[in-house]
């Protein structure tokens, strides 16, 4: 099948505006900005932790209410470094699986868990009003390390 040169462009400009998206994902979560992540979202959408055998998962956040709320309440703060997302693109509708890692600590405090996380998410997109959003998001986690931050101590230990 030959595509058109608007065919192809209007492919690429949908690739491009899909990645600026998952950009914005990550910033605006890192940031905990929850109006900016949840905007991301188509207004049903999800993002879910995928589940293990028949249990329910873990995370199911739904509307964007409740993701604004995920987003600016998260008991953790952290930094996502996202691989550039493998895209199908089927007219107004898209799928994509991203790599990722993601690094982040629970508690400013010390002896707070720090926690190392690999893994992927599997993305549906949809285009809604002329814009590309996030209608579904499952993240699989392959690998999670967690350890015991202690923070390095002022002052001596010793005595006078």
């Amino acid at each position: 099948m030959t595509r058109s040169i608007e065919q192809r462009l209007q492919a690429l400009e949908d690739r491009l505006e899909i990645i600026d998206l998952e950009a914005s994902y990550a910033r605006s979560f890192d940031e905990r900005d929850g109006d900016a992540w949840c905007s991301l979202f188509t207004e049903d959408g999800i993002y879910q932790s995928r589940p293990i055998g028949e249990a329910a998962p873990v995370t199911f956040v739904q509307g964007r209410a409740a993701l604004r709320a995920f987003c600016s309440d998260a008991a953790f703060a952290g930094i996502h470094f996202l691989h550039l997302p493998q895209l199908m693109l089927d007219g107004d509708t898209a799928t994509a699986r991203i790599h990722l890692e993601f690094h982040g600590d629970y508690a400013e405090d010390a002896g707070a868990p720090r926690l190392a996380m690999r893994g992927f998410y599997d993305v549906s997109y949809r285009r809604v009003d002329g814009r590309w959003r996030i209608a579904h998001r499952v993240t699989s986690a392959f690998s999670r390390e967690q350890s015991t931050v202690l923070g390095y101590p002022a002052a001596s230990a010793l005595p006078g």
